[in-house]
């Protein structure tokens, strides 16, 4: 019988959102018709225009099993979502749900204050959060309830109103605001010890519970539902006594003062959420432990954090924004997932013991790393590992590295060059920049230029078919050559460049552009000189990406002649005490040429001064 009556309950309310919905107050309380053919409504919020405007010091006599609108009597089978979110009720008496209700939906009483609240014999359905953030100080459930029934949790010598299951062993809903006493202003349970019977706490059974700082949870309990203490904001400590307790996603999550967690030895994992925007200053993870879920410890204050050898995945987002973490040993950690330790952080240092194989993308993104630190045994680097890490300085690719998705270091001002390890047979540095080999040992992909480089000029080698994602981003260049080769240019490969005045691209037919994200930046497109083969001007012209630059002009190919050297501002095709002459001869204004301007601004400051005599002359002692 309760399943037929749960089907056509749902039934009715998914009915109710295909159709028009009809309102109606019958004394203090609203109600939406889920069902016109059956006559079933259920009561809503007051105002869903107004959140301020709530039902306030309502009775039981306010309740009814039936109501009736315009001559026509309807069955009121349950209480909507939000319904009584912050409502009063009356101080002098039990509130009784009527016989016939059969439903509570989520947040029905969230922060609702009252003294008690009795669940009728035909109550059978209770969503997850429907007495969650309760401030009631009895909770009731009718004999004859087939579902549920309540319990008395004797705590700090005060019962604690309790719903479980019929069986007793499942936790589902806790009276928000017991009081002790009422001596000086009322003063609440904070305490809470979980009976021995216990085996399961229900997701949501203690959501936003107003007044306990802690929870004892007994060996006996094997499972914690999802949320099940999310935003308990007065909880202070956690302990988790059973190893192989089973926990649901954001079980504390947005506990804002939980400082201390002990968690025992054999555990094995944390779900996503776990531990999220709670009040941690430090973590210790038992031996036992393999793994921790997304976001896990995400937005705490945590300083220090000490793994166990046994912790083989920290999952995305894992220690994000937690920002006065300084250091970490990943000891034995071999996965490191995106975005696990992201964050404006004070993350000087990490460690690990070599079993390092996979860093993801943006893992550490904004931390404070001066070396990139990347251990012998990593095989794969996901892009953007060091993503805005400004104050980064050095990386080295070690031997091991296999796989770079993409560039590890958009945003890295500090970077001048990509170094690579010895023996590394899949990337090679050239001219400070990484590139992907094949397996003769030729470049075929340009994986990343740093935005420290000093070289303002990029002259990719012939023989590259692709510019690989985000390679150049934000890149200072004054003058781009890829040669004819080039095939592909990848998803943002040349994104927020603004500072070139010439591109030259030597392939007869242009290049593919991934136009998902920005080809050049809208100044280059408008101010810079695409340079291409003369026969091939018309295609450039049509083709997606390249049409976007103004001005196109055809150059012939030949033996592909290279970019004009840096610093040669004479075009003898050495840089030497000529070219030296010819800068100083523009600072005094004795040449004004404005192409020989442009080749003479070596460092793209926009001015031609005497950074960059010196630049021409570090040239010559190279």
């Amino acid at each position: 019988m309760k399943r037929i009556i749960n089907l056509i309950f749902a039934v009715a309310i998914c009915a109710s959102l295909s159709s028009a919905q009809t309102f109606f107050t019958s004394g203090k309380l609203r109600y939406e018709v889920v069902d016109e053919t059956n006559k079933w409504v259920r009561v809503v919020v007051k105002n869903p225009n107004n959140p301020d405007d709530i039902y306030q010091n309502i009775t039981t006599n306010d309740f009814s099993a039936t109501v009736t609108n315009g001559g026509v009597e309807y069955t009121v089978l349950g209480v909507g979502p939000g319904a009584f979110q912050k409502a009063t009720f009356s101080e002098n008496s039990v509130i009784r749900l009527p016989e016939g209700f059969i439903y509570i939906d989520n947040g029905a009483f969230d922060g609702a204050v009252g003294v008690s609240l009795r669940l009728p014999s035909t109550l059978t359905m209770l969503a997850p959060m429907a007495l969650g953030g309760n401030k009631f100080r009895f909770l009731a459930v009718d004999d004859n309830n087939p579902e549920f029934k309540r319990i008395a949790v004797s705590s700090q010598s005060r019962d604690v109103s309790t719903i479980t299951n019929k069986a007793g062993d499942k936790i589902i809903a806790v009276a928000g605001s017991m009081v002790i006493n009422f001596d000086n202003g009322a003063t609440y349970v904070t305490q809470y010890t979980i009976p021995e019977t216990i085996t399961e706490i229900n997701e949501y059974a203690f959501y936003k519970h107003p007044n306990f700082t802690r929870v004892i949870i007994p060996t006996s309990v094997t499972k914690i539902g999802d949320a099940a203490f999310y935003e308990c904001e007065k909880l202070t400590s956690v302990s988790l006594p059973n190893p192989n307790v089973q926990l649901g996603k954001s079980v504390w999550a947005s506990c804002v003062n939980l400082a201390s967690v002990s968690l025992p030895e054999g555990m094995e994992k944390l779900a996503r959420h776990t531990f999220y925007m709670c009040g941690l200053e430090s973590i210790t993870l038992p031996e036992g432990m393999k793994s921790v879920g997304f976001m896990c410890f995400g937005s705490n204050n945590i300083k220090t954090i000490n793994l166990p050898s046994t912790l083989e995945k920290i999952d995305s987002c894992c220690f994000q924004n937690n920002a006065e973490l300084v250091s970490v040993n990943l000891k034995n950690v071999k996965q490191l997932e995106q975005f696990a330790f992201m964050g404006r952080s004070a993350l000087k240092t990490y460690t690990c013991n070599g079993q390092l194989e996979r860093i993801g993308s943006s893992a550490f993104c904004r931390t404070a790393l001066v070396d990139a630190q990347l251990p012998e045994g990593l095989i794969r680097m996901d892009g953007n590992v060091f993503f805005r890490t400004t104050s980064l300085q050095t990386i080295t690719i070690p031997s091991t590295v296999e796989s770079i998705e993409f560039t590890p270091i958009v945003g890295c001002t500090s970077v001048k060059e990509v170094k690579v390890a010895e023996g590394n047979t899949h990337f090679v540095e050239l001219d400070s920049c990484l590139y992907e080999i094949n397996a003769a040992g030729n470049p075929i992909c340009l994986v990343s230029v740093p935005q420290g480089r000093e070289n303002t000029v990029l002259i990719v080698p012939d023989g590259v078919t692709e510019i690989g994602r985000q390679a150049v981003r934000e890149v200072p260049m004054t003058e781009v050559w890829l040669p004819k080769s080039v095939q592909t240019v990848s998803h943002s490969a040349f994104s927020s460049v603004t500072s070139a005045t010439k591109v030259t691209c030597m392939a007869v037919n242009p290049p593919e552009v991934d136009m998902e994200g920005s080809f050049f930046s809208d100044e280059v497109f408008a101010n810079a000189t695409l340079y291409v083969p003369i026969n091939s001007v018309g295609a450039y012209q049509a083709a997606d990406g390249w049409k976007e630059f103004q001005h196109i002009e055809g150059v012939e190919t030949g033996d592909d002649p290279q970019p004009g050297v840096v610093g040669d501002l004479n075009g003898d095709g050495v840089v030497d005490v000529a070219d030296v002459n010819i800068c100083i001869n523009i600072i005094l204004e004795i040449d004004n040429d404005p192409d020989v301007k442009a080749l003479a601004d070596l460092n793209g400051d926009g001015v031609v001064d005497v950074a960059d005599v010196n630049a021409i002359i570090n040239i010559i002692l190279e």
